[in-house]
């Protein structure tokens, strides 16, 4: 199983923050939509580097802020315990979750 997971630096007032965008392979350029939201898994945003499941995980545990999209992915962050199943949210079926972290 691979995912996609885009690696960004993000200069947040002097501290460098790790912004990952991460999804099924499958999604990758693809739109959902469910009434009033749009949920794009575009190329800018989540298309870097293709990868095993594992090793995507592995890098979002070391992310500030990630944003994951689909079903394989979603449910392994919620067995890795990174994700609790209220945090997963639907648009047009698909599986979304965020993962904040906040560090003083």
């Amino acid at each position: 199983m691979r995912v996609y997971v885009k690696i960004s630096e993000v200069d947040d007032e002097g501290v460098v923050k790790r912004v990952v965008g991460a999804c099924d392979e499958e999604l990758l350029g693809k739109t959902f939509r469910e009434e009033d939201l749009i949920l794009e898994v575009n190329e800018e945003f989540f298309g870097g580097e293709l990868m095993e499941l594992d090793e995507a995980v592995a890098i979002i545990e070391m992310a500030n802020n990630v944003m994951a999209v689909g079903e394989r992915l979603v449910n392994k962050l919620v067995e890795a315990g990174l994700v609790h199943p209220l945090a997963i949210r639907r648009i047009g079926g698909v599986p979304y979750t965020l993962i904040l972290r906040y560090e003083p």
